[in-house]
């Protein structure tokens, strides 16, 4: 398809043109209805730092009638693993070279058109043999980029039984009475009865730190780590690590003035951490965890709602964002959600499309057993018995 005489794309693919589109960037990302932090300029400069050479920046931009109309931020992957998994185990997990379009990449003023040419160029890049797949990290299923990602591609091309995630939200209240009024009677009591118990039993020797300077990160990743690897996340290897791609992102985060790092402590213990990133009027949740063994004590519901009275007493806090996926606190606190998916589309070559035929039948799998679970009542159960195993291991 030619594009029409009023749209131009043209490519960002070093640090120096990234820099020469900043202002543009930066124009388009605070225009969105609902920012979201991966999708900033600083943000993505320290990924692409974190990641080094594994991987590349890829900037497209649109311009309508010479005007910025749309980006799609991107990073390129030269050997990217397309994990199989069943449940929480990945037993083959090829690599390809992706194009991933950052979660919240595409970003500008998307209608069906805009939409339907950044699709198109996007997979131009499979045509031109530069990469084997285009995924889009989590697209919100009722946008226009969404829609033009799943009618565009032919059925060889597209991936099948993309499983929808429920992304939460919550609109701060003014105080914490209000919080505490939006939840039933016996939830209520629940929390205020567990944190009782905590601060009885251990008089004194409780203490909630908050770290926000790039001086006080390596106090902050000695807590969380300790915590971090009593969790059912890091059996999973998606749990907090120290490693030079979390310090990267960190650091970054405590210079913009963004990073919340808070850990409550017991006798100076570490035993539930929660990290947030203050960006803009939303405070966006990005990783929670604590240790097992204080988990009669529900240290992380304590934790969450001490830095809730925070971000409460903060006016210019509007809303809390509960990041990826569904879970039972999210689906506690949270009064607004959206459905998101993570689209692939493959080249129209013989391995590509092999593997999009065996992930799908994969997910497809995977989605048949979950509702069977589902429906007999073994599914929440199952989960549990996985998440104990990986954290005793």
């Amino acid at each position: 398809m030619r594009l029409p005489n009023e749209y131009k794309v043209s490519i960002a693919k070093s640090i120096d043109e990234i820099e020469a589109i900043r202002s543009i960037w930066e124009e388009l990302q605070s225009s969105e209805p609902r920012p979201v932090i991966n999708a900033d300029i600083d943000r993505y400069l320290s990924v692409v730092r974190a990641i080094g050479d594994k991987a590349q920046p890829y900037i497209m931009l649109i311009k309508k009638d010479g005007c910025p109309a749309a980006m799609a931020i991107c990073l390129f992957h030269k050997e990217w693993p397309l994990k199989l998994t069943f449940g929480y185990k990945a037993f083959f997990s090829p690599t390809v070279r992706c194009l991933e379009v950052v979660y919240g990449g595409a970003i500008g003023c998307l209608n069906d058109d805009i939409s339907e040419t950044l699709v198109r160029e996007l997979m131009k890049v499979l045509r031109r043999n530069e990469a084997d797949v285009v995924r889009f990290n989590h697209l919100e299923t009722d946008s226009c980029v969404f829609k033009s990602s799943r009618e565009i591609p032919g059925i060889l091309t597209r991936g099948h039984f993309q499983r929808k995630e429920c992304h939460w939200s919550m609109l701060i209240p003014e105080n914490i009475d209000l919080f505490y009024k939006t939840l039933s009677k016996k939830h209520r009591g629940n929390i205020k009865r567990t944190a009782n118990k905590l601060y009885n039993e251990f008089a004194g020797q409780i203490n909630i730190v908050t770290y926000t300077k790039e001086d006080e990160l390596d106090d902050a990743i000695k807590a969380v780590s300790q915590i971090s690897r009593s969790t059912y996340q890091y059996g999973l290897g998606s749990g907090f690590v120290d490693n030079s791609w979390t310090r990267e992102l960190l650091t970054t985060a405590a210079r913009c003035g963004w990073l919340r790092m808070s850990v409550l402590f017991v006798n100076q213990q570490p035993c539930a951490f929660q990290i947030g990133l203050r960006y803009g009027e939303q405070y966006m949740l990005d990783q929670i965890g604590f240790d097992p063994k204080w988990g009669r004590y529900e240290v992380g519901t304590i934790l969450f709602v001490k830095v809730l009275e925070d971000i409460c007493a903060d006016k210019y806090m509007k809303c809390i964002d509960y990041g990826f996926g569904d879970a039972e606190y999210k689906r506690s606190y949270g009064d607004k959600q959206w459905q998101e998916v993570s689209v692939h589309i493959y080249a129209t070559k013989p391995y590509p499309v092999f593997l999009n035929m065996l992930q799908s039948a994969i997910a497809g799998f995977n989605i048949g057993v979950h509702n069977i679970l589902e429906s007999i009542g073994l599914a929440g159960r199952i989960k549990r018995y996985w998440r104990g195993r990986l954290s005793k291991s």
